[in-house]
Order: C-alpha cells, then sequence, then structure tokens
C-alpha cells in the first residue's frame, strides 16, 4: 500500500510511444524510418503496443532516429547529449511542421555551436540544416547555402531520409541563379535514392518533381518531362495523394509550356479528381486493417473480415504493397479458421510473397498453412510448417499467437493419437500465454 504522502507515479513511457514521439518530433513519417525487415505496418504496430521489437529492429529504428538502443529500448536519459538532442528536435519539429514560430535564428545558431562544441558532427548537421532551412524560407540565400552544404555533406542528413534539405539547397542555388548546380544536385540526390533507398518512395517523388521545376526552369523541358514520366512510370501508383498531385500539375505546367494545352488540361484533369478524392485514404485502410487485427486477435474470424478486406482493397489501390503483407495475413487465418482451406492456402501463399523481404514476419502466414495441411490430414506436411511456425511467432515476440498455433497443432496430435507429444505442445503453449500476458502487463 502506497504511504499517505506519496504522490503518484506517472506511467511509464512504454517502447512504443517512445518511438512515436521521437519519430515525430524529428519530423520522419513510418516510411521514412522503415526499411528491410522493418515495414510501416510493423512500425505501426510496434507503436500501437501490439508489437514487441526484436533486438536486432530495435538497433535499425534507433539508427534512423540517431539515438542509442539502450534509450530507444528503456528511455534512460543520455545526460547532456540527451538534453541538446531534445531541444534540436523541438527546433527541428518547429521549423518542419510550421505550427509555431517560437524557434529564432539566434535559437538555432547557439544550438549549431553548442552541437559542434560538443564535437557531435551527427547533432551539428542537424541543428545546421534547420538554421538553413530556416535562413532558406526566409530568402537569405547566401547565407542559407553554406550552411545547407554543409548538412548534406553529412551521413544523418541524406536524400532519403531529409529531401526537404536537398530540395531547399537547389531552391537557394536557383534563386542565386546557380541553375547548373540546382540541378546536378537534385540528380544527384535521385540517383542516390534510386540506388541505395529504392524503397524511400516519397523521396523519389519529391526530388523528382523538384528536379522537373528546375530542369524546366533551364529551359529544359525534354529533360524535365522525361524525369516526371518515369518517376510515375516507377511510383505513380505507390506515392502519397500530394504527390502525384504535383507530379500531375508539374506535367500539365511543363505541357503548357510546350504549346500541348490538350495533354495540360488532361493531367490538369488528373490533378483536380485527386484532389477532389479529398479523403486520407491510406490512414482510413490503416485503421480499418488495425480494427481487423485486433478482431483476429479477440477470435471473431467473421467479423473481422468486411474490414481486413476493405483495409486490402484500399492499400491496393494506394499501391502500398509493403503493408500488405501481414494484412492479408489475417485475412488468410480468417479463412483457416473458417473451413475455407482452398481461400486460406491462396491468401497464405500470397502474404509469404508480399513478406519476402521480411521472412521474420512470415509466422502467421506459415502457421495458416500448416493448419490448412492439419484439416486436410496431411500430417507429414503440416508438422515441420508448425513447427517454423511457432519458432518464428516466438522470435517476434507474438506469444499468444504462437500459444494458439501451439495449441492447434496439439489437437493434430492427439487426434493422430499422440496424446504424450500433444500434452508436450499443451504445456508449452500455455508458458507461451503466460509470457503474453506478462508483456502484456508490462506495457500497460
Amino acid at each position: 500500500m502506497r504511504p499517505m504522502d506519496e504522490a503518484p507515479r506517472e506511467p511509464a513511457e512504454t517502447l512504443g510511444q517512445r518511438l512515436r514521439r521521437l519519430r515525430t518530433e524529428r519530423g520522419f513519417s513510418q516510411q521514412a524510418i522503415s526499411g528491410p525487415g522493418l515495414t510501416t505496418a510493423h512500425i505501426s504496430r510496434i507503436e500501437a503496443g501490439l508489437r514487441r521489437p526484436s533486438v536486432r529492429a530495435i538497433r535499425a529504428l534507433a539508427k534512423q532516429l540517431d539515438v542509442s538502443a539502450e534509450y530507444l529500448e528503456t528511455g534512460r536519459p543520455l545526460g547532456p547529449r540527451g538534453d541538446l538532442e531534445v531541444r534540436v528536435a523541438d527546433a527541428e519539429l518547429e521549423i518542419r511542421v510550421g505550427t509555431r514560430a517560437e524557434t529564432t535564428l539566434d535559437t538555432l545558431r547557439s544550438l549549431a555551436a553548442e552541437a559542434r562544441s560538443l564535437g557531435d558532427p551527427m547533432l551539428t548537421a542537424r541543428a545546421v540544416a534547420t538554421l538553413g532551412l530556416t535562413l532558406s524560407s526566409a530568402a537569405s540565400y547566401d547565407l542559407a547555402i553554406p550552411l545547407l552544404e554543409e548538412a548534406t555533406t553529412s551521413v544523418v542528413i541524406t536524400p532519403p531520409l531529409r529531401p526537404d534539405v536537398y530540395i531547399a539547397l537547389a531552391q537557394a542555388y536557383a534563386a542565386a541563379g546557380r541553375r547548373v548546380d540546382a540541378v546536378n544536385l537534385l540528380e544527384s540526390a535521385l540517383a542516390f535514392v534510386e540506388e541505395h533507398a529504392s524503397e524511400h518512395i516519397g523521396a523519389y517523388m519529391r526530388l523528382a518533381v523538384n528536379l522537373s521545376y528546375a530542369l524546366t526552369d533551364a529551359g529544359r523541358l525534354d529533360e524535365a518531362r522525361e524525369v516526371l514520366e518515369e518517376a510515375v512510370r516507377r511510383h505513380g501508383n505507390s506515392c502519397d495523394r500530394r504527390t502525384q498531385v504535383s507530379t500531375y500539375w508539374t506535367l500539365a505546367r511543363i505541357a503548357a509550356m510546350s504549346g500541348d494545352s490538350t495533354t495540360a488540361l488532361e493531367h490538369m484533369r488528373r490533378a483536380i479528381a485527386l484532389l477532389e478524392a479529398g479523403e486520407d485514404s491510406l490512414a482510413l485502410a490503416n485503421a480499418y486493417g488495425l480494427f481487423g487485427q485486433i478482431l483476429v486477435i479477440d477470435g471473431n474470424y467473421e467479423q473481422a473480415k468486411a474490414p481486413l478486406d476493405r483495409c486490402v482493397s484500399a492499400l491496393e489501390q494506394e499501391g502500398r504493397l509493403e503493408d500488405l503483407g501481414l494484412f492479408v495475413a489475417d485475412q488468410a487465418k480468417c479463412a483457416a479458421n473458417l473451413g475455407e482451406t482452398d481461400e486460406a492456402e491462396r491468401l497464405a501463399n500470397r502474404a509469404l510473397q508480399l513478406l519476402a523481404q521480411s521472412p521474420s514476419d512470415q509466422g502467421g502466414a506459415i502457421g495458416v498453412l500448416a493448419i490448412v495441411h492439419s484439416q486436410r490430414r496431411q500430417t507429414a506436411e503440416a508438422e515441420p510448417l508448425f513447427k517454423q511456425a511457432v519458432e518464428l511467432l516466438e522470435q517476434g515476440n507474438e506469444f499468444e499467437e504462437a500459444g494458439r498455433v501451439c495449441r492447434t497443432w496439439a489437437l493434430m496430435l492427439r487426434d493422430q493419437d499422440l496424446r504424450d507429444d500433444a500434452a508436450k505442445l499443451l504445456g508449452r503453449a500455455a508458458e507461451l500465454e503466460k509470457k503474453a500476458q506478462s508483456r502484456s502487463l508490462q506495457t500497460r
């Protein structure tokens, strides 16, 4: 019992809450910190507290967010550097989101000086980039250019993660009459994304659109059109609505400047149609998907089908294939548990294809295939799949799902009159479910 004079403790920040806070403070989307084996759907589930990341995932996320893996996992303060990082992140957020104007040029100069005196090149680059962006937005291009040039030499200010810095520098070059430098910078940044970070579609499209602007301003209309047409061919259906609108609008501008009013009007109609759609369909799709996943966890498979179908359909229309795998796996679980074996097998195989770059997330789909073989009384085929599914789910800290798969495995063995083996699996299922309950209590 707590003593009368002891104040109640604030609830501890969970790992998922800390990940969301750090990402938001830096102005990053989930897409910006995603990568091989770490999809936006995976990150969303971590932030929502539905998934515990592996050590490898924590290290990858910490690197993207420029914090230590220990801080991301535990939240323990990091001393002077941590204090400075909070202030730099706060300034970044103010400038990049544009919600307030409390951070002055003097404050930004002070932050950059502190980072330099601390000898931290990453924080220095971020502070310098924020100062450069602020000066550039105020049309102080002669002061902004050397700062933005310094920032773009850092390993933390890269084209995939901070295309805004490269775009601002290119615009400053153009305003200073250095159009060739603007084009060269954007071409180099676009090539970097294409070669090293092709999954960052948003950054690719932003850089492509701005390169087309720079080429158009330089009078190189054919090249400007080629850049955008290649971008649309590669990622036109995968980028966000705003980028699609900007792309079609720029194509219309190029066509109009070339005297092709028919093509210009066609591109404008496409841009307007996208604007009129209005709603944030991607956010809505993920909301339906999360709702469906929760229903699956609760065993409400019939009810889960409709929101999962709606989610998958919307993501397909948006071209967001990297988010589909886990949702399709949940569709497969619904089909399997409703006795639709052929559909379950089809969906599970599709999920495995979508999750090919993230094998650690394949446990649920493999578990469905095991259940399908079990339902068809194909014990020899089911056994190794059950084993693989439970191992992957346990490695991914999906203990509750691993326990359910274990119980299904045990039922199959009991039907084969292998009662001792079934009893061992039921014991393992109980241990996994106890782990799930313990983790649930820790994250509350």
